[in-house]
Order: C-alpha cells, then structure tokens, then sequence
C-alpha cells in the first residue's frame, strides 16, 4: 500500500493529486471563512458601537426611600455618605413650631442620616468666641472624624469638636470641597471663580487665581490629578476644566460643546473623565481633545447637577424630576419609578451599598422643603 504523498486526496477509493490550482482555491476558502468568523464576533465593524454587554460587576438593586427634612423654607446643597450608617446632607432648615408651621427664627444647617432616620442638626460657627448662625453650602469627609463645613468660610469636625471658623478672605460662598485621602491636598472652590488651597490640612491656607470668574460648580481629584468645571447656570457666559496643581490653575483645551451647561464632574484617572449637566459627556484621557456625548446610555433623562462615583463599577447621577442612574460597570439603570416634577436632586453621594441624593422639593413654585433620597441594596 502506497503512503499518500501532500497534494493527494482519495475520492470513491481512487487516489487523485491536488493541482495548484485546486490548492490556491483551498487556501482562499480558509481565508475568507477566517475573516467572516473574525467579523462574526466583532459587531462594531459591521454596524458601529454598540452597548457593553461585560458582566454586571455590582448590582444596581437598590430599595429606596425619600424624605423631605425641615419645614417650609429648606433646603439641601450638599451631602456626603461616609459609610452605610453615616451621611450628613447640608443646607439652611427650619423646624416647626407647635402649631406646624415653619421656625424662620430657628435655622438648623445639617442633618444627619444613622441607617434608619434622619436628625436635624446645627453645625456651630464660631467667631472670636460667638456662635454665628448660618447655612451650609458644601460638605466633605474622608472619615467620621475628619468633614469640612463649607459655610460662608469653614468649619471642621475632628471627631469630638468644632474648629473655629476659619476665615478665607478672597474665598466666596464655598461651593464644593476636596480633600486627598493623605491630607496633603485640600481645596475649597466657590462663586466667582474663587478658589483656595491648603497643603496641611487647614492650617494654611493660598490663594489660587484661577483666571475665571465664572462660579466654580465642582470638583473632584484622583490619581494626582485635581480637576474643577465653572460654568453659570445655564453655560452662556462660557465653561471652564480647571486643572489645579497646588495654588496654580490651568485650563485645559477642551472641546466642550457650546451649548452645554455644567454641574458635575468625576472621575478614575487616566481612565475615564464624566463631565455632567446638559447630558453626559465622557473621554478615557486628559489628552483626549474632545469630550463625547454617551449616546449608548439610557439613563440621565433630565438635567444632570451631580456625579459621584465609588469606582468605575459604582457610578451614580443625579438631577432633575428626582432622576437617578446608576452604572454598574456594564449597564446604567434609570430608577424611573422615582421621578417626581417637583424634586431637584442637587447634590449625589455613595458610599458602600449606600447612595444619597439631596436637594430641593417645590410646591406652587413657591413653598420649598429639603428632600433626600436614600438607597440601600
């Protein structure tokens, strides 16, 4: 029995020897099934981007409940969840007097949310020796004995006492505060493009010109990076992505899209930047020029005002008509069931299995009440 030789096939037990031609056939055949299977399993190049279809890495299975806190006249700014057992959410509330109506002369400035309730509180601000009532702009906290107040100026919480409020001249209406988990970089940003920053922990304080008078309406660092959006109300007067490095600004040259009005900004650096406020812009690189608009997601409906997330798997947004999502390193889920016309949701947190979301409640357009949002999973 002969050994075949390459080339040579039997057919009906005769042998027959492969031309040249028969093997070029052969080999554009596997070609060709090569490249439709590659194009199989790749289905941007036949019908461009589609959604991420990865694995759900967190689940987005949140209960929640809503509360309005104060009496007419209230309202929340801002909130930070420190754990699932601990969230303080600030602002200017009232309580009520025996007969139900609001306390104007009696002005609380923060509330406090233990897991279960929340309890009204006054966030005292000190000077040469005197309480000064007033409201609370903005809060932060890397942990249950380190926040900071953001009142007209500021006020910190070490634990078991207040600080004497800390006076920053040029620093107006503090809006938003940051703080690097090693304390070696705090800002403090607010309107009128004003900003300060202190390398100690509050002990000293610079002034940084940040070549804006626009209001800052956020900030957010990691990895180093400390970026700040100032942007008015409604982004005609301009936007700006301010990269502050110690008391230094710089502004980045980004194509933000004009018409665009900005309220939020987080981010993991170097790998991906969320920019929110008219709809939900996204690039994976500072270097990146433009910013782009996630058309992939549905989720953000309304007007977007905060962003917040506990990593890229752990993203939430929250805004108007009580909107939330939250992105789950797979998919977003709009909480639809929650959607209320008379909330604004102005402030978003999360920590743990906790979210918070803080903001202003509106009857008539005229009667207004401080309401959170809490979910739990």
């Amino acid at each position: 029995m002969r050994k075949r030789r390459t080339g040579e096939w039997k057919k009906n037990g005769t042998t027959r020897r492969l031309s040249i031609m028969d093997i070029a056939k052969y080999f554009l055949l596997v070609v060709c099934g090569a490249i439709l299977s590659t194009l199989s399993f790749d289905c941007n190049l036949l019908t461009g981007p589609h959604k991420s279809t990865g694995p759900d890495t967190t689940s987005s299975a949140f209960t929640w409940t809503i509360d309005t806190i104060g009496a007419e006249g209230s309202i929340l700014y801002d909130c930070v969840v420190i754990n699932d057992t601990l969230t303080y959410a600030v602002g200017k509330l009232f309580p009520r007097d025996s007969l139900g109506r609001s306390n104007q002369s009696d002005l609380y400035n923060a509330a406090v949310w233990n897991g279960t309730k929340w309890t009204m509180i006054k966030v005292p601000r000190y000077y040469q020796g005197q309480d000064i009532p007033g409201p609370v702009y903005s809060v932060y906290a890397t942990s249950p004995n380190d926040i900071w107040f953001g009142t007209g100026d500021l006020v910190h919480w070490n634990g078991s006492r207040y600080s004497q409020l800390i006076v920053i001249p040029w620093l107006r209406s503090p809006s938003k505060i940051w703080e690097s988990s090693d304390r070696a970089q705090l800002y403090v940003v607010g309107m009128g493009g004003t900003a300060a920053y202190s390398p100690d922990h509050g002990s000293t304080w610079q002034q940084v010109q940040t070549g804006t008078t626009l209001p800052f309406q956020d900030i957010w660092g990691d990895g180093g990076q400390v970026l700040a959006i100032g942007s008015d109300e409604f982004g005609l007067g301009g936007k700006y992505l301010v990269q502050l490095n110690g008391n230094t600004a710089t502004h980045l040259n980004d194509s933000i899209p004009t018409a665009v009005s900005l309220s939020g900004i987080w981010f993991k650096a170097n790998q991906k930047y969320f920019l929110v406020g008219d709809g939900v812009l996204t690039k994976n690189s500072l270097s990146d020029r433009l910013w782009q608009y996630d058309f992939n997601r549905t989720a953000a409906s309304y007007y977007s005002f905060a962003i917040r997330g506990a990593g890229l798997d752990n993203i939430v947004i929250a805004g108007g008509y009580g909107d939330i999502s939250f992105f789950n390193g797979a998919r977003w889920t709009e909480y639809k069931e929650l959607y209320n016309p008379i909330d604004q949701l102005r402030s978003v947190s999360i920590s743990g299995n906790t979210i918070v979301a803080a903001g202003i409640r509106t009857y008539s357009g005229i009667q207004y009440y401080g309401v959170a949002y809490v979910g739990r999973r």
